[in-house]
């Protein structure tokens, strides 16, 4: 047999095979690309762990504002919304409902947030205030208050006489000496005088009143006018109910102040005793 005949009776790989063998590559190297070649290749460093914020502030110490409050620091924010409502701040639904939420605060960011809107006189410049017009008033001529109480027991009715209202009530009534001018101060109380029976030295007799949340009486003869004009009110009222009331009479009655959620009266004499 020939060369030519050991061909022909060979077997030829199929195109399959063919295919396979010309998919599969042989053994290459590989090489670097021309822009990495001679540049060392830094691996990246192990973790030790997960990665903690920069910003821990769950360590930081609570700021001023998270503080606890307690029950002064509340009664005090209450009575800045008694101020802002008394100057006309607060109408009478936002004052119960910001004075709600002081009862229920717990953090003193709670309670700055009830007032933080109030143009209120801040602390020490309310002491320092409070702190000059008390060294004026004993710069000037007026007696100590332990002098002025020794002059009226004394029967001097020319100065002023202080009354205290608070969480109670003051009356006078029958042959009582009544100063030329009164001031009456309250909060949850009331004032009733009756100044029909008193012995009254003053042709007009003045009566300053500052009362929140409390009323005043004030019962007049028949012979006395009044003035209440210049007092302010908030969500209170102010009235003259005398029938017969005179425009000139004396002693002549003037009432000036303030009333916050309250009322001051002026009445007659009873008609009855007792």
């Amino acid at each position: 047999m020939t060369d030519e005949d050991r061909r022909e009776q060979a077997p030829t790989p199929s195109s399959a095979e063919a295919e396979t063998s010309a998919a599969i590559p042989g053994p290459a190297t590989t090489t670097p690309p021309a822009s990495a070649a001679g540049a060392e290749t830094v691996a990246p460093a192990p973790s030790s762990g997960p990665e903690e914020p920069a910003d821990r502030t769950g360590d930081l110490p609570p700021t001023p504002a998270d503080l606890p409050v307690d029950h002064d620091d509340r009664e005090h924010i209450v009575g800045l919304l008694q101020a802002a409502v008394s100057r006309g701040l607060l109408d009478t639904l936002e004052f119960d409902r910001r004075s709600g939420l002081a009862t229920t605060a717990r953090a003193r960011r709670e309670l700055n947030a009830l007032v933080v809107d109030l143009p209120l006189e801040h602390p020490d410049r309310a002491r320092a205030r409070t702190a000059a017009e008390s060294r004026q008033t004993r710069t000037t001529a007026a007696p100590p208050p332990d002098e002025t109480r020794a002059a009226y027991s004394a029967g001097d009715t020319s100065g002023t006489v202080a009354l205290h209202a608070r969480m109670g009530s003051v009356k006078r009534a029958g042959a009582w000496a009544v100063p030329r001018r009164l001031e009456i101060d309250g909060w949850l109380g009331s004032a009733e005088l009756d100044l029909t029976e008193a012995v009254i030295d003053h042709e007009v007799v003045e009566f300053d009143v500052d009362m929140t949340l409390g009323s005043v009486e004030l019962r007049l003869p028949d012979s006395a006018s009044a003035s209440l004009d210049a007092v302010s009110v908030t969500a209170g009222s102010v009235e003259d109910k005398r029938r017969q009331g005179r425009a000139s009479g004396r002693p002549h009655v003037v009432v000036t102040g303030k009333v916050a959620f309250g009322s001051v009266e002026v009445k007659g004499p009873k008609w009855w005793k007792g």
